[in-house]
């Protein structure tokens, strides 16, 4: 007879899933859940958590109607034998959307990515690459990869200790690959002194890359939200890093009104990382793709397309718009940059990939990199 967990951890962890609404992240709805209910121990909550997600991974298509149907899917599938395996190889979550995948982009490569709980990586802040390691390994904490300057732990380690102090910052490895701009053919599109534009900065993850390997760099970072830009600031100076220009730019392009730079700037590189379905990075958050709505994704396509002919008249000529997006869909990537291109005929297509995902246990990040000629 297959052992099972007792009937009271199923019945918690199936209606802890059912009420679940999909309005935020489940590890953020996950920690208030805990916090609800302090009565479980570190043991309860790491079940609680490696049941929940499972589920995710292995469960799509199974009807949330009711807890009852959760709790038994959960008795058959997630036991104590189950508990700390992957999943099994006849599942694939994507089947649905094979139609709109990116070229070369297969369910048959997205399942077992899918599938897999992620490693988290990290690179070294204000310390060197090797004293971030010795620190981690006194910690006790296993380092499971390395790859360049990036370093993967499992995604159950706390890593606030060294991301708070500055010594580490966390950044996917796709992040990492694909702002590098060390080697070809990312190399030729930037120097020390080039003027960057990062037009949809978020935190500065891409733009804390830029500035470790070129510090010179005369950086300007702009996003719609105000406090998303002061978050930039704050992470810039806690890693040591030179401070860029900053302005609130919407979603749809350039605001003179909100913009204190001066709008004839031009610039060398316009890094556009731009807001997109997250498809490629849902091995991470797997409840998104329970409530993915396929419409959106022209939607998101729409939007990028608006942003990208927005800024496209800071680029100098000769300059390098950098387009990213951590979607496998196609709309969002080859397809957009073929309609940017056909828009417009001063633009040539230099360099085109997936960056990160199965063979270094990462995110999806297309990148497309386009010249202004004239």
């Amino acid at each position: 007879m297959t052992a099972i967990f007792p009937y009271i951890f199923y019945q918690n962890c199936a209606t802890l899933l059912f009420e679940y609404d999909g309005g935020t992240p489940f590890h953020l709805y996950l920690k208030s859940c805990f916090k609800e209910n302090k009565n479980w121990g570190s043991t309860d909550r790491k079940r609680y958590r490696s049941a929940s997600y499972y589920f995710w991974r292995n469960a799509f298509g199974v009807s949330r109607q009711s807890p009852e149907i959760i709790l038994n899917w959960l008795q058959t599938h997630f036991t104590p034998e189950m508990e700390n395996m992957e999943s099994n190889s006849n599942y694939n979550p994507y089947q649905s959307l094979d139609q709109y995948l990116s070229q070369n982009i297969t369910t048959d490569l997205l399942t077992p990515w899918f599938i897999k709980e992620p490693l988290v990586w990290l690179s070294n802040g204000n310390i060197t690459l090797k004293g971030l390691q010795g620190q981690l390994i006194k910690a006790g904490i296993t380092i499971e990869q390395t790859h360049g300057n990036a370093i993967a732990v499992s995604g159950q380690v706390n890593l606030n200790p060294w991301v708070d102090n500055g010594n580490a910052y966390i950044q996917d490895i796709s992040s990492q690959t694909a702002m590098d701009w060390t080697t070809q053919p990312m190399a030729a599109y930037c120097h020390a002194n080039s003027d960057v534009w990062d037009c949809c900065s978020g935190a500065g993850g891409k733009s804390i890359s830029l500035l470790k390997q070129y510090p010179t760099t005369k950086l300007t970072c702009s996003d719609v939200r105000s406090n998303i830009l002061e978050n930039l600031k704050q992470r810039f100076q806690l890693l040591g890093l030179k401070q860029p220009n900053v302005f609130i730019a919407p979603l749809n392009g350039y605001n003179d009104s909100l913009n204190s730079e001066d709008s004839s700037q031009t610039y060398n590189v316009i890094l556009a990382d731009v807001p997109c379905s997250g498809s490629g990075t849902w091995r991470r958050n797997p409840e998104n793709l329970h409530y993915f709505d396929p419409q959106t994704i022209e939607q998101f396509a729409e939007r990028q397309l608006s942003i990208i002919q927005n800024v496209l008249p800071s680029l100098a000529v000769g300059g390098y718009l950098v387009y990213l997006t951590c979607s496998v869909f196609a709309a969002e990537n080859e397809n957009n940059i073929k309609q940017i291109m056909q828009s417009n005929d001063n633009l040539q297509l230099v360099s085109e990939k997936f960056c990160g995902g199965i063979d270094l246990h990462g995110d999806f990040i297309y990148r497309s990199v386009l010249q202004k000629v004239n």
